[in-house]
């Protein structure tokens, strides 16, 4: 078969970008119905943006059959950095499936995250697809249905405002609005307070538009309060961050008021305690499932990271522990790392120390960061048991407007 047919792999270029953005709405809309992304994820697609992307083409005959692209994201701590990039847009031309494209335009984008020292790649879509590309489910995410009903019998209880009159309005951010930079100064200085960022002030905005998601400043008279990210259709908040003695179930309370909101589903990370401990108390119906799919690059870097990030919200007790790691670069080899922590310090190299339990890269990701964890460390006999204390399942978590 000859290269023409079969279809030939490389880089995008800028000149490419019109007809990469032909085809991804294409394929999309086919199964989603009409799909723009410029509009839907302006931080990667919008004109000025479009060249931070890294793009993996396959062409037939000069025409692109497969496609997918990455978005870099750097994780953020108070003393340290994670690499990512972010897996999205993946498609393949229906005319052009069953020849092996995806599985070309996935070896190129972790060949080519590697060539650029990323820690860790990271994605969303069906688990099933791509656990065979090495990525597993990652993370927690508690999801809280909250009724204006209930939200309204808990501030009575709490003897709070429940009159007819909000306490805080709220402000649709808008592209054209006036002082729309000082407020964004003032939204930002909220967001980095977060235990992990991923925004920098340059695309904080572009950010909060993704998924044609709404974001809104909260004001008690002219002093911002916050501000609440919500999806189009006003049915699940994705991101809501408050001064400190700004009470979250008044605000919530105010904001289903104004916007006519009945039920509204409130997702939050499990970093977020003080969040979690409150919206639990107002509603009545919570889960907890998996947050996104990542295949870890760099073990040290990314378990460092993750210890650190659990560091910052519970207290992490003194010891070390010993993971083996298979399937890596070399499958048929075990790489054994060494995690430490001694007070505020945590550190995790490389070591020839024997394993306290060995797993498989995507079973460490499941188990490790998961509520999986709960249940493998009650197995008879399971070596998780002499994990230090609180350790796992470690954190992650990212809010819509990281997404990609």
């Amino acid at each position: 078969m000859s290269d023409d047919v079969r279809g030939t792999c490389c880089r995008g270029t800028a000149s490419d970008t019109e007809d990469i953005l032909d085809f991804a709405n294409m394929v999309f809309s086919m199964s989603h119905g009409g799909i723009n992304f410029a509009t839907l994820l302006p931080k990667a697609y919008a004109r000025e943006r479009c060249s931070i992307l890294t793009h993996h083409l396959i062409r037939e005959n000069g025409k692109i059959r497969a496609l997918t692209d990455t978005y870099p994201l750097v994780l953020r701590q108070t003393d340290s950095e994670l690499r990512t990039a972010y897996v999205g847009t993946v498609s393949v031309h229906p005319g052009s499936r069953g020849k092996g494209y995806m599985t070309v335009l996935m070896e190129a984008v972790e060949a080519d995250a590697r060539a650029r020292q990323c820690d860790l790649l990271i994605l969303d879509g069906r688990r099933q697809r791509y656990r065979h590309y090495g990525f597993e489910q990652a993370g927690m995410r508690c999801s809280f249905t909250v009724r204006l009903k209930d939200v309204c019998e808990y501030c009575r209880a709490l003897h709070e405002n429940s009159g007819g009159d909000c306490a805080y309005r709220f402000v649709l951010m808008e592209p054209d609005m006036d002082g729309l930079e000082d407020i964004l100064d003032g939204m930002y200085r909220l967001y980095v307070r977060r235990n992990v960022t991923a925004r920098t002030r340059e695309d904080f905005y572009w950010c909060l538009q993704s998924m044609s998601a709404d974001t809104y400043a909260v004001f008690k008279g002219e002093t911002l309060s916050g501000y609440i990210n919500i999806s189009e259709d006003e049915s699940e908040l994705f991101e809501l961050e408050l001064n400190g003695s700004v009470p979250l179930a008044e605000v919530l309370r105010d904001f289903m008021r104004e916007l006519d909101i009945p039920e509204l589903i409130v997702a939050v990370g499990a970093d977020e305690s003080a969040k979690t401990e409150c919206l639990d108390r107002l509603c009545g119906n919570n889960r907890t499932g998996m947050s996104h799919q990542i295949k870890i690059l760099n073990y040290p870097s990314v378990l460092t990271f993750l210890l650190k990030w659990k560091q910052k919200y519970s207290s992490l007790s003194d010891g070390e522990f010993v993971i083996g790691v298979t399937g890596g670069e070399q499958p048929k080899e075990c790489s054994h790392y060494r995690m430490c922590v001694t007070g505020a310090e945590v550190t995790v190299c490389e070591t020839d120390a024997p394993a306290d339990v060995i797993l498989e890269g995507p079973e460490l990701v499941r188990v490790l960061t998961t509520g999986n964890f709960y249940l493998t460390s009650q197995r008879p006999e399971s070596p998780l048991k002499n994990a230090p204390a609180g350790w796992f399942p470690l954190p992650f978590f990212l809010p819509n407007a990281d997404t990609f």
